[in-house]
């Protein structure tokens, strides 16, 4: 159901903020995507399956919680996964733009003017990336296998806060939460100038590993 979940909810989002990006115009949100080049949406689709199927290859069947979780636990679980995806993507993020930059160069192929549809614009092998970290990090749950209903929250949040950081409208969350959402809120930053921030969500990665210049002066 997770791969479906995940589809669903990147249709939706890349809809809203579509809408959003044409003022409010659903008929020229939606003639936008029609005429524009669906490609690279193609090649995502095909990245995402791949590496669903690769990972099923390799490793056994996940283990699901299936009970009724509290809302406090629930939160929590969910809140670790988005974070932990955050920081295991962020690595590999890194290491695209150092040692295969090839494998990554299709995502930054618009140049720094983003959109939300550019959030599916990846190669086969990025989007295979992005996928397996996304598995990855729903193998298991702070008690063991991970509850199903934070499995789904954490894909619908996942997709949004991806579209997020690449519309092109004042109306992100990033831009309302701009020091939560460091790495969102300067994601076109990144995409102008190909360094940081390298993560995608939040900024502690990058604060961490690869400081900015105001950052190094406050140190």
């Amino acid at each position: 159901m997770e791969p479906w979940v995940a589809t669903i909810a990147f249709f939706v989002w890349i809809a809203l903020y579509k809408t959003l990006e044409c003022g409010g115009d659903v008929r020229a949100a939606i003639k936008a995507q029609l005429e524009g080049d669906e490609k690279h949406v193609r090649i995502a689709g095909v990245g995402y399956f791949v590496g669903i199927y690769l990972f099923k290859q390799i490793a056994p069947p996940a283990e699901i919680d299936w009970s009724c979780p509290s809302l406090s636990f629930l939160l929590l679980e969910t809140a670790v996964g988005v974070l932990a995806y955050d920081a295991l993507f962020y690595v590999l993020h890194r290491l695209m733009h150092a040692f295969a930059y090839r494998l990554h160069a299709r995502h930054h192929s618009s140049g720094p003017r983003v959109n939300a549809q550019e959030v599916l614009n990846q190669s086969v092998v990025d989007a295979s990336l992005q996928v397996l970290t996304n598995i990855l990090v729903q193998r298991r749950g702070l008690r063991g296998p991970k509850n199903w209903l934070a499995r789904i929250l954490h894909n619908i949040i996942v997709t949004l806060l991806l579209t997020d950081s690449h519309a092109d409208t004042p109306w992100r969350l990033s831009d309302m939460f701009p020091r939560l959402l460091a790495g969102a809120a300067r994601h076109r930053e990144h995409h102008a100038t190909g360094g940081p921030p390298y993560q995608q969500f939040f900024g502690f990665m990058d604060a961490a590993f690869s400081p900015s210049p105001d950052d190094r002066k406050l140190k």
